[in-house]
């Protein structure tokens, strides 16, 4: 996307709203999108990889065979001893940051006991999930990552990665590695909604999951949603997002950098900057209508006070939230309604998507008014174990009443028979 595409006008607070509630609109899904994703699923439940295949010539590799279609863990083994030793490092330090992140966040049993009944709510890992890694130009390692982690700290049975299969056919080394890393038990090699729909449903070479978990594409995301109720999905993840609330003595260089480093994310990003200084805004908005920006929307707006442009963010609800400057990091106990907020001004966005140890699978699209970062939790369900021992009377006597009053005589009775 050339400079022409960079909305450099400084809007108002007004402005703000309008847009974010434009491009919210305009994020669901639409009635083309739909159908095109109906129809795959289920042609994917009717032929299983043949169907898969045929998405994977259409949009991928016009040569591919059923055999290239699943790695097992062996085939991504060797294709791992092609990542060279400097990335290889990389993914190792940014596999400990996030496993020592998500290790604190192990699900314990909560335990209760009052008169004759005790009870258990015990966490579960899930037997087998199956994760989504976009790709671009290249595989998305860090993805692999962000999802295998935090689904072995749980204790998941077995994980399984899907990724666009690549033009030439080959195995990305850095991809096999990130695989390794996180115990996958092999690779399905292919993308959107096709695969989530091997995902859900099982073909001959991918067995069903329990959960889908991991962003892609608004195929991706469109058919997560549609097989929703038949397999748990982690979340609807769309578009990426970026606030920006830059105080005065925000850096701009890197305000620019964090603005244009989001912008390149694929699938229409946005990226906006809040401030109460029309310096900042000014110098941001020049250097960008110079060079431009290549691949997304950058948008800029002038906001009465920096309490005003939290408040604004609350109610865009989005992806990434950068609090840039002294004085914008100070009202870090005011954000809400944010996947991820990043204080101050060396807490580049990337730093989140890489190396800091936190998840980059986050809600969009306003869903953080509700939804939350991928996290451990998301690969455990929850089982309730309760025992009654002892008098249990008194509990039988309420029981009945109420069941009786709902007109449940034989739960009644099989309460006061305990008695």
């Amino acid at each position: 996307m050339g400079r022409d595409a960079v909305r450099i006008a400084v809007g108002d607070l007004a402005r703000f709203k309008r847009d974010v509630a434009r491009r919210r609109n305009a994020s669901a899904f639409d009635d083309a999108l739909l159908a095109s994703v109906r129809k795959t699923v289920a042609d994917v439940k009717r032929r299983g990889d043949a169907a898969v295949l045929t998405s994977v010539r259409r949009f991928d590799r016009r040569a591919a065979t059923s055999r290239d279609l699943w790695v097992d863990a062996r085939a991504l083994r060797s294709a791992a001893r092609g990542c060279e030793p400097e990335l290889r490092r990389a993914l190792d330090l940014s596999h400990e940051a996030i496993l020592a992140f998500h290790a604190k966040q192990k699900p314990k049993p909560v335990r209760h006991q009052r008169g004759a009944f005790s009870e258990t709510l015990l966490p579960q890992p899930l037997a087998r999930v199956g994760g989504c890694v976009p790709r671009g130009t290249v595989a998305y390692p860090s993805t692999a990552l962000m999802i295998g982690v935090p689904a072995k700290v749980a204790g998941v049975g077995e994980l399984v990665l899907v990724s666009p299969m690549a033009a030439g056919g080959e195995i990305d080394p850095a991809l096999a590695y990130a695989a390794m890393k996180v115990g996958a038990v092999g690779l399905y090699r292919a993308g959107g909604a096709a695969a989530v729909a091997a995902l859900a449903y099982g073909t001959k070479l991918l067995p069903a999951v329990d959960l889908v978990a991991g962003p892609g594409n608004a195929y991706t995301a469109a058919a997560k949603w549609l097989v929703s109720a038949d397999v748990g999905i982690d979340a609807l993840q769309g578009p990426s997002e970026l606030i920006v609330i830059g105080s005065r003595d925000a850096d701009p260089t890197a305000v620019i950098l964090d603005l244009e480093a989001q912008a390149e994310h694929g699938g229409e990003p946005f990226a906006a900057l809040l401030s109460d200084d029309e310096g900042l805004l000014a110098v941001v908005a020049a250097v960008v209508s110079r060079v431009g920006s290549r691949d997304g929307t950058i948008a800029l707006y002038r906001v009465p006070s920096l309490e005003a442009a939290v408040e604004a963010a609350a109610f865009a609800a989005p992806e990434h939230l950068h609090l840039a400057g002294t004085r914008a990091a100070r009202l870090a106990k005011l954000t809400r309604n944010a996947g991820a907020v990043f204080i101050g001004t060396k807490s580049a966005v990337a730093f989140g998507d890489y190396v800091a140890g936190s998840n980059h699978c986050l809600p969009t699209g306003g869903s953080a008014r509700w939804s939350s970062p991928l996290r451990v939790e998301d690969f455990v369900r929850w089982s309730t174990h309760v025992t009654a021992r002892g008098d249990v009377s008194a509990a039988a006597t309420a029981g009945s009443a109420i069941a009786r009053h709902e007109g449940m005589d034989f739960h009644a009775a099989s309460m006061e028979l305990r008695r």
